[in-house]
């Protein structure tokens, strides 16, 4: 790979200052000196000193130029490790006739110097084992580095992908994992790998596909691999004979279903039928691909096989090999108001000292208030903008503050869904003092990270390698600090069972929720939560019906006697949703008369023996129960007015006021006996 031209364009492309062998505090370069710390080497001397002098003059080209391009690249040059590399290579160099005529870094492999090295300090050369330590893994990065420069082809076709070293990879402006390397080289198959590069750089270069979308289609891909490698290897289309490929599908379906899972929290438990579903697909829609294109990728990749593809290999499984798509949605991702306060309580252990029991991490603390207030996903907030507010736009005559509170509006990164919508929120001024904070901290840490006049990309920072501030917060050290927050917390709903405060998305759950039972328009819950469909925001329109039924349910139900009804509360409430008819739903209760038949008892609920009422309605029924009464009065004044003896119980229609005064008494008592325990109730107060 090594080009003396490329070498000394690479030389070439250097500032003047940049282009020397060696650095010390003397002649280091300005815009090195915060990439460069200096170190303590005894006595209260400190040094940044960097010397690779006595090395082949093409490896003195290159090692400037990496240098550079770490500084570029926003990294820190530690310089114990940098110069244990230079040790190593020297120590090579001067007992190893093969490493003593290389002219390139490139020239031999870096696990090949490391031997080398190892085999002069056998020989008596004076090696501590520091710079083996240190510069090993530094080595390796310096030649990953080296090989991107070198490499004039198209871009896909090297093994690994690495967007953080090679420029030419396409990504979006805001990628959730553009620091994750792609490794190809886990796909053993030759044609295999090529055609998986082919495809993928294909999507990747349209903008089909993300880079976080790539990655999964390279994991379903690896277990075509290793189902090709328990069978004999035939090329792109699977089997030389024809009538065999299906045989060959069977089996990868069954390899499938027979895998174990070896680690985490499924350990020991098949794969679920949507990991097997999406393995299958993403095979498929390889070779479909494939297909479209064999005569460009024989051509191109120079492997004609591809071109022999035929139809059937666009639809490679039934649909009885496929399992059917699971959509079912995890059991509590709606907390409950109680867990939601201890969390937001318990979350300033996040920010606390370590010396304290805290863990030191006060981005994690502003990250956790924002996902709590906000309901946004874990990367919108961490890959937020370093100034994500904008101002709300009010016309002429309203100067009054908005009516919610709400006084700036709040920019999220939006990197699951792509909509024309702008993604941004109404946030009150809670929130607005939140991101205020954390601008702070940032730039305080820009300034640990020695450029205090650069102002980050992002609001919340990665706190390695980041010296320019244009890495976000990493999502799997946010798990990281919210799990051990699950432990210091231990926090437990209503049930007892701990609450895992890492698993963010019940959050967003959580606030979903909120607003659509308080009554919220569905398209401004659309609006706010970003979703492009009505059907995105009814996946948490579901919780609102479970809600109401909860609700319901928690009543005790009676029957017009202070009775138990004898229906169950849950079929009643299926009953009532399942007919949806307005005649059911009583001022004062319901009725359970079969939807088929017509009542015939006029306005005699309370001598049914169909109606039910719980505690919800306890004040219609006190009322009923005083209106009565009162009406009884008045008409038993008339009567004696007119009569001369007030009405006797024999009377009709004292008979039937009774009756249902007797009822109500009923069945407020067993309503207040039994609202401890929250259970139904039936007509004259029985319990259901």
């Amino acid at each position: 790979m090594f080009d003396l031209t490329i070498a000394r364009r690479l030389w070439d492309s250097l500032p003047e200052e940049c282009r020397s062998d060696h650095f010390d505090k003397k002649t280091m370069p300005a815009h090195y000196r915060p990439a460069i710390r200096e170190v303590n080497v005894g006595g209260g001397w400190t040094s940044c000193y960097l010397n690779f002098r006595g090395l082949p003059e093409p490896m003195t080209w290159e090692i400037a130029w990496i240098i550079h391009r770490r500084i570029e690249l926003g990294h820190f040059v530690r310089v114990i490790e940098t110069n244990a590399v230079f040790t190593l290579l020297r120590a090579a160099m001067h007992h190893d006739d093969e490493c003593r005529s290389a002219q390139s870094l490139l020239h031999r492999s870096p696990d090949e110097w490391v031997r080398s090295a190892r085999k002069a300090q056998m020989r008596g050369e004076k090696i501590g084992e520091s710079a083996f330590k240190g510069g090993t893994y530094r080595l390796g990065h310096m030649a990953a580095v080296l090989g991107y420069a070198y490499h004039r082809g198209p871009w896909w076709e090297l093994n690994v992908w690495n967007p953080s070293l090679d420029p030419r990879v396409p990504q979006r402006d805001h990628e959730p994992q553009g620091r994750t390397t792609m490794h190809f080289t886990n796909l053993t198959s030759m044609w295999l790998r090529e055609g998986a590069k082919y495809w993928l750089s294909a999507g990747l270069t349209t903008e089909r596909y993300s880079w976080s979308t790539i990655k999964s289609r390279l994991d379903a891909l690896k277990w075509l691999q290793r189902y090709i490698d328990t069978t004999a290897d035939q090329g792109p289309c699977l089997t030389t004979d024809p009538h065999r490929l299906r045989g060959f599908i069977r089996g990868f379906c069954d390899l499938l279903l027979a895998h174990r899972i070896e680690s985490g929290a499924r350990a020991g438990k098949p794969l679920a039928t949507n990991p097997r579903r999406q393995i299958m697909t993403a095979i498929e829609q390889f070779y479909q691909f494939m297909y479209d294109h064999r005569d460009e990728a024989a051509t191109e990749l120079g492997i004609s096989a591809w071109a022999t593809l035929r139809p059937e290999h666009c639809v490679l499984f039934r649909p009885e090999d496929k399992p059917r798509l699971a959509n079912v949605k995890a059991d509590g991702m709606v907390l409950e108001d109680d867990v939601m306060a201890q969390i937001a309580e318990g979350s300033g252990l996040l920010a606390q000292p370590v010396n304290e029991g805290g863990l030191g991490d006060l981005q994690a603390f502003h990250i956790m208030m924002l996902l709590l207030r906000t309901g946004r996903r874990a990367n919108e907030v961490l890959m937020m903008d370093f100034d994500p507010l904008e101002p709300i736009l009010r016309t002429r005559t309203d100067s009054d503050p908005d009516s919610a509170g709400f006084v700036a509006r709040m920019r999220y990164q939006q990197t699951k869904i792509e909509s024309n919508l702008a993604p941004t929120i109404p946030v009150d001024e809670e929130i607005v003092t939140i991101i205020r904070a954390q601008q702070k901290h940032a730039r305080e840490m820009m300034a640990h990270f020695g450029n205090p006049d650069v102002t980050p990309k992002y609001l919340f920072l990665r706190t390695t390698r980041n010296r320019l501030g244009d890495k976000p917060y990493p999502l799997p050290t946010m798990h990281l600090r919210f799990s051990r927050l699950t432990s210091l917390l231990n926090i437990r709903d209503s049930v007892g069972r701990q609450v895992a405060v890492s698993k963010t998305h019940r959050f967003r759950h959580t606030a979903a929720t909120n607003l659509i039972n308080a009554g919220v328009p569905l398209h401004v819950v659309m609006r706010y939560f970003g979703h492009i469909s009505p059907d995105m925001t009814l996946h948490y329109a579901v919780t609102s019906a479970q809600t109401m039924e909860e609700e319901f349910l928690r009543y005790k139900k009676v029957t017009r006697d202070g009775r138990t009804a004898s229906i169950d509360s849950s079929d009643l409430y299926d009953l009532i949703q399942l007919d949806k008819r307005a005649d059911r739903i009583l001022p004062n209760g319901w009725c359970t008369l079969p939807p088929k038949q017509l009542c015939d008892k006029g306005n005699a609920c309370l001598s049914c023996s169909k109606f039910v009422t719980d505690s919800t309605h306890a004040p219609q029924l006190r009322t009923q129960l005083t209106d009565t009464e009162t009406l009884i009065e008045h008409r038993q004044a008339v009567f004696t007015a007119k009569y001369g003896a007030p009405m006797d119980e024999t009377n009709i229609w004292l008979h039937g006021r009774q009756i249902e005064v007797d009822s109500l008494n009923r069945i407020l008592l067993s309503i207040n006996d039994v609202s401890a325990t929250d259970k139904a109730v039936r007509g004259p107060g029985t319990t259901i």
